[in-house]
This record gives structure tokens, sequence and C-alpha cells, in this order.
């Protein structure tokens, strides 16, 4: 090991021996003039270095003494100013009101504002009679079409709340008083049909049930029942298979008849509604179809 410690040790002086050689060989070799300018360039550049040292260093300190002169000039002025205020609160402290001639500062603020008075006084009298009146019928008429703007403003603002206070046009038989209008205005809007409603027929005294599938129309007093119940048709079909009860074979399906089962599906449906919650009613229910089944 100490082997090796010696070698690398003995390099290491054959290395600095080659490079202090090179070093020597090169100044030789190297111009004056060469030598003179890099050591000029040094000499330059630790001028400048020192000289931008001392250079901040003043202008940092005239900073800091401005900055200082200023702040003790705005101490003094604050100073002054909360002097003075104290002063003009104190003297207005020892004021006596009930002193105070008012008379004499009636004048004094007569003989400020003499100058404008009058000034204001020469040119109403050096205005011509001609402008005078020009300006008299110009101001009433101004006036009195401002009236007239004020009085129509007011009927129509009334219309308005007159008519903002009538019933929705959505019920069909207030709508027609109000506007004339016929009473299927907007019926597609409150007109929804479902098909193949089953109703069971009772047979005789045997167990045996046969169905009629009914197609139906509604039509509701607004729309919002038509959207309900057309996103939820198992509802009616459901009201209608529970509630309903089975027709006897004589039971007529003509005129008389279907008048039955359309009260009796209105009367339903209105109580479905009635139970949900929803605004409105069944105005009407038509038959399309019966099938035996």
């Amino acid at each position: 090991m100490k082997f090796w410690i010696k070698i690398e040790a003995f390099l290491n002086t054959i290395i600095e021996q080659i490079l202090s050689a090179l070093g020597r060989a090169i100044s030789k070799i190297t111009p004056n003039k060469i030598k003179k300018t890099i050591g000029s360039g040094q000499d330059q550049f630790i001028k400048t270095r020192d000289n931008a040292k001392k250079s901040i260093g003043h202008q940092g300190a005239k900073a800091i003494t401005s900055a200082v002169i200023v702040k003790d000039k705005t101490l003094k002025t604050a100073n002054k100013i909360q002097n003075k205020s104290v002063e003009i609160i104190i003297k207005a402290k020892e004021v006596d009101y009930r002193r105070v001639e008012y008379g004499k500062l009636l004048l004094s603020a007569l003989l400020i504002f003499s100058p404008i008075i009058l000034k204001l006084k020469t040119w109403l009298i050096n205005l011509s009679p001609k402008f005078i009146l020009g300006s008299t019928f110009a101001l009433t008429a101004v006036t009195l079409s401002s009236i007239t703007i004020y009085k129509e403003s007011q009927k129509i603002s009334e219309k308005a709340s007159d008519s903002s206070m009538r019933e929705p046009a959505s019920q069909v038989e207030n709508a027609t008083e109000v506007s004339k209008r016929k009473g299927y205005y907007k019926l597609d809007e409150k007109r929804f049909s479902i098909n193949h409603v089953i109703m069971p027929v009772y047979i005789g005294n045997s167990t045996n049930l046969k169905t009629l599938s009914i197609d139906l129309t509604f039509i509701s007093s607004n729309k919002y029942i038509k959207s309900y119940f057309e996103n939820n048709r198992h509802l009616i079909k459901d009201k209608l298979n529970t509630t309903i009860e089975p027709l006897i074979p004589e039971f007529p399906l003509e005129i008389e008849g279907k008048l039955i089962i359309k009260e009796k599906i209105k009367y339903e449906l209105n109580q479905l509604i009635q139970d949900l919650g929803i605004k409105g009613e069944i105005k009407e229910v038509h038959i399309n179809s019966i099938l035996a089944g």
C-alpha cells in the first residue's frame, strides 16, 4: 500500500515540474507587448471594479440621505397640520355662538356675493322683450308636454297592471271571454292519448274473465298535465285497472254505455291528479276504439 502512495507522490511531482516548465516556456515565448496588454487589462479591470464599488456606495449614501430628509420634512408637515387643527378646534370651542352677531355675518355675505348679484341683475335688464317672451313660451311648452307625457305613461302603466291581473289564457273558458279566442286555442298542447287500456269483463257466475282494450284521448286543463302523464302512462293504466269493476256482458257499449265509461274514467283520473298534487283537471275523455278480447 505504501509503495503505491510513493508512486502517486512521485507522479504528482513530475506533473508539477512539467507544468512549471511549460509555464516558463510560454512566458519566454510570449512577446512583451502582449504581456503589457494583459497586465494593463488586469489593472484596468481592478480600477473599474474599485470605481464601481465607490460609485455604488456613494449613490446608496445619497439615497439614504435623501430618504431621511424627505421623512423629516413629512414629519414636520404632519406636525404643523396637527398643531393647526388643534388650534382651530380650541378656538372653535372657545367661541360663544350665542354672542355672534348674525347681522354682521349676513352683511359680510352680501358684500361677498354682491358682484355676482349685480352681474345677474345687469344681464336680466339687458335682455330683450322678445327673448323673454320666447323663453316664457318655450318653458311653458316644455312644462305642458312633460305633464302630457307623464299622464300618458300613467295611463299605459294602469292598463298594463289591469291586463296582468286577468286569469291565465291556459284556461279555455276564461281565455275565450278575455281574448275572444276559440275554445280549441292551443288544444294540441293539452291533448294526449293512451292506447290499449285493459278493462275486465265478468261473464256469468264463472270465474272466467274476458277483457276490453280501449284507446283513449284526454283533454286536460293545462299542458303540464299532458307533459306529466305522457312520461307516466303506467299511472293511468294502474289507476283504471285497480278502481274500475269488471263489466257484465249485458253492459251496453253504445252511446249510453260509452258515456258511463268516460265519466267513470274522468272521475278516477281527476282523483289521481288530486292525489299527486298536480294543479288542473281532465276536462274531456274520448273513446277512440273498443276492442273485445
